[in-house]
């Protein structure tokens, strides 16, 4: 993981008070600052990396300055390199044995779920999507053997201290070799590639 081996992120319902607290939290601590903007309905969020010290110095520093718009937040001191991969924006392919996926209401949710089940499960993560074009949920994408990404969510569920956060959850067994072509794309409908459905009339 480099020099990256903490994660954190704050997320917030207020768009001033975001910027405050990225702000406090810039300047109490040596941190890098991974990604940090609105998204849809109206959120502000702050995705941090570095030390473990600095990231939770900076960690304390936001929550302390943010608390009065606080929607979630979670601090992950040994983050999975999957997870702090794909924070970044990197995808594995799913193939077609088996995917599970989960759907939370929070970002911050998604990545305490997903880092669980990284280290829980022998599985990939093919994907996480963090609020942007899905109304301000977030979702993991996970892909393996049917019982390893049925452990996957079942991890996910064990460690949600706030059941109501999980929207929705699946499993799909031998996933067909055209929908794996398109996730393999993208999960973004407008950038999915055109295809002929394998067996269509």
């Amino acid at each position: 993981m480099k020099s990256q081996v903490a994660l954190a992120l704050i997320e917030l319902d207020s768009i001033p008070s975001g910027i405050f607290t990225a702000d406090a939290m810039l300047k109490e601590a040596p941190i890098a600052v991974l990604k940090s903007g609105t998204v849809h309905n109206g959120k502000y969020l702050i995705l941090i990396g570095g030390s473990v010290a600095s990231v939770g110095m900076a960690f304390a520093k936001g929550m302390s300055k943010g608390q009065d718009h606080l929607l979630d937040a979670v601090f992950l001191p040994d983050v999975h390199e999957g997870v702090y991969s794909a924070c970044l924006g990197q995808r594995h392919k799913c193939g077609t044995e088996a995917l599970s996926v989960m759907e939370m209401s929070t970002v911050a949710a998604i990545l305490r779920s997903s880092d669980a089940a990284m280290k829980g499960a022998a599985v990939e993560l093919v994907e996480l999507r963090l609020a942007d074009d899905l109304g301000g949920k977030s979702i993991a994408i996970y892909a393996g053997k049917v019982e390893d990404v049925e452990m996957a969510l079942n991890i996910s569920e064990q460690v949600m201290e706030n059941p109501e956060l999980i929207l929705s959850q699946s499993i799909i067994p031998r996933l067909d070799p055209e929908l794996a072509k398109q996730i393999d794309t993208s999960t973004y409908f407008s950038k999915s590639e055109l295809s002929k459905l394998a067996g269509a009339e």
